[in-house]
């Protein structure tokens, strides 16, 4: 599994114009967000900040399984004698780590930006909510990586999933968000194995 993620990360670092686009994405995003609050109100923070990190397990799930398929790599990724759940978390652990870190910064500049350092107070239920989503936009990638119409089918099945989870998220209740981070993950991990069938 390490050995994936290893490759993953060696390929992401070479699209360094996607990195720039990620990166600019996160900042823009958090200086716009940030100055709509100085006329509106700092209510509106937390849940756009959310809606970013929607924004980012999209663009992340393209760099999953829709990559693979894409480079045609995928059969000699299923050709390794490993078992595909392991694909799955392998692939899974990539957008996790990629959301957390282009998260990270979004929150950050946020608060910077609106200078309101509370928002950093949400960086625990973040790292939950970023978990949930990377699990979503793996199994989003993995499921319609045969499609052709991809593009349009990945943000409406990463919407379709976050749907559930929105008012725990918005409750702020951490031990909810962290059982049913738990329950989906089980659910799409154990499904795993037969999305490469």
């Amino acid at each position: 599994m390490i050995e994936l993620l290893i490759k993953d990360f060696k390929i992401e670092f070479r699209r360094k114009f996607e990195i720039l686009a990620s990166l600019s994405f996160v900042l823009v995003s958090a200086l716009i967000l940030s100055q709509a609050s100085f006329f509106t109100t700092k209510v509106i923070l937390i849940p756009s900040f959310y809606i970013v990190v929607v924004f980012i397990a999209v663009f992340t799930s393209t760099t999953s399984f829709v990559r693979e398929k894409d480079s045609k790599t995928l059969e000699g990724l299923m050709l390794l004698p490993i078992h595909p759940s392991t694909i799955f978390v392998a692939k899974t652990i990539f957008s996790f780590i990629l959301i957390t870190i282009q998260g990270s910064i979004e929150l950050f500049f946020l608060a910077i930006f609106s200078n309101n350092s509370e928002l950093l107070n949400q960086f625990p239920t973040f790292l939950v909510f970023s978990l949930y989503m990377a699990v979503v936009s793996a199994f989003s990638s993995a499921l319609v990586m045969f499609s052709e119409g991809r593009g349009f089918l990945i943000p409406m099945v990463v919407f379709i999933f976050t749907i559930p989870v929105v008012s725990t998220l918005m409750s702020g209740n951490l031990v909810i968000l962290l059982i049913e981070t738990f329950s989906v993950s089980l659910a799409i991990v154990s499904l795993s194995t037969y999305l490469f069938e």
